[in-house]
């Protein structure tokens, strides 16, 4: 599927591009929800208030939302007259278990498609944008679910990370024989910038 008018962040760690990133998009954002339940499992998640300190000092308003026991009629009143969605890091498995039951594959995709909700991904939250998460499930990741399928809002997969001693890792599900959709593999300083059918690897400093 093919979102013509889509606007993503979709990054490793830095946020040194997104400042810009908010400045190109066609409306100016006034209002952003900050979703931190991929950072529900880990014992310390110092990202997010980061992560909401930026987007206040870029002059958003910030609403934090938890996944976790929300609703889609809970999803859609908090995502009412929000410009930008942020999706934090942490457990990528996890997280989606919190989407798929929070409906909010079913709210936020057709927004995010029409463009008239920015989509900001972090790590896991960039991941999460993807075709699926196969790929990026670990050993250790609590989550459960009966599909690995990701929200389908691009047409690749961002593997993040690279420079932790993962470069090999990434290559190798690049070339995997049969794959249905890319992979892109991104530094902690690097993001992908996507608007409509086109994206570039940014520098995320």
């Amino acid at each position: 599927m093919t979102f013509l008018g889509a606007r993503l962040f979709l990054g490793s760690a830095g946020l040194g591009a997104l400042p810009a990133w908010l400045g190109s998009l066609p409306d100016v954002p006034r209002r952003a929800v900050l979703v931190p339940t991929a950072a529900n499992p880990l014992p310390s998640a110092p990202f997010v208030r980061a992560a909401a300190e930026m987007l206040r000092g870029e002059g958003l308003a910030v609403d934090v939302f938890d996944l976790e026991g929300a609703s889609g009629d809970g999803v859609r009143r908090v995502l009412d007259g929000v410009q930008v969605v942020f999706v934090t890091g942490g457990i990528r498995s996890s997280c989606w278990s919190m989407f798929v039951a929070a409906g909010v594959d079913r709210v936020a995709v057709p927004s995010v498609g029409d463009g008239s909700l920015a989509y900001v991904g972090i790590s896991a939250g960039a991941a999460l944008a993807g075709p699926d998460l196969r790929p990026l499930r670990g050993s250790d990741d609590p989550g459960t679910v009966d599909s690995t399928a990701g929200l389908g809002l691009v047409p690749f997969v961002v593997l993040p990370h690279r420079n932790r001693g993962r470069a090999a890792r990434h290559d190798r599900l690049a070339r995997e024989p049969g794959r249905a959709w890319p992979v892109i593999s991104i530094n902690d300083d690097q993001a992908v910038g996507v608007a409509g059918c086109g994206f570039e690897v940014l520098e995320s400093r």
